[in-house]
């Protein structure tokens, strides 16, 4: 089973492909899962009719492949328009940027992260680094409250290659429970990265490390 529960398509301001394009490409490369996860500060007031559209499209292509709707929030700074009470329809939420300069206290993720009723992960977060960074043990308070991991292919976040060489890291992750996503964060079909997804897949499954959520129920 392969997932890529990551993709940015025209309702991100730094989409190019439709919705339909992007989970046309999953559906071709021989995917199981694919998630929809737009930038929430491009959405804005317009998420109940975005949630609505990839429902359509989960409808439309659910004989093909399972499809998911997902919401990429970034967390620097801690938007302000951003209500969980406007969350109903969503399958998941990833936060990004809680490593970056000028990103939001872990507290105030953590207390937003209570707020959401639905599953909820760190998007191309090195958790190791934030280790570090809080001296605390991020994958036994990511395992607590209950948020998952992203393995992002991108090629731009370096935790992701390091991961697949550390086998201290991925000995860690293991034994915390904590579920693991992967993400291509695809911009653009053109772009694709298929044999970097694949191969972070067979990892996962390989590790037997825990899906985000129960995507196959």
């Amino acid at each position: 089973m392969l997932m890529d529960l990551h993709n940015h398509t025209v309702f991100s301001y730094d989409g190019s492909n439709t919705p339909e394009e992007i989970i046309e490409n999953a559906i071709r490369s021989g995917f199981d899962a694919v998630g929809i996860c737009d930038h929430q500060f491009t959405i804005k007031t317009n998420l109940k009719e975005y949630i609505a559209y990839i429902k359509r499209c989960k409808e439309k292509y659910r004989k093909d492949i399972k499809v998911f709707v997902g919401l990429e929030v970034s967390v620097c700074p801690m938007p302000d328009d951003f209500s969980p009470n406007d969350i109903d329809g969503l399958d998941y939420i990833l936060l990004e940027r809680l490593d970056k300069p000028g990103a939001s206290s872990l507290d105030e993720c953590i207390k937003l992260r209570r707020k959401l009723n639905c599953p909820v992960g760190f998007a191309h977060c090195d958790v190791f680094g934030m280790s570090e960074k809080y001296n605390l043990d991020m994958l036994e308070l990511m395992r607590r409250e209950n948020i998952f991991w992203e393995l992002n292919t991108s090629g731009n976040y370096n935790y992701y290659y390091d991961f697949l060489t550390n086998e201290d890291k991925r000995q860690a992750v293991k034994q915390s429970g904590v579920g693991v996503s992967v993400g291509s964060d695809t911009h653009a079909v053109f772009e694709y990265r298929k044999k970097q997804i694949i191969k972070a897949n067979e990892l996962v499954r390989k590790m037997l490390l825990p899906m985000p959520f129960a995507m196959y129920r």
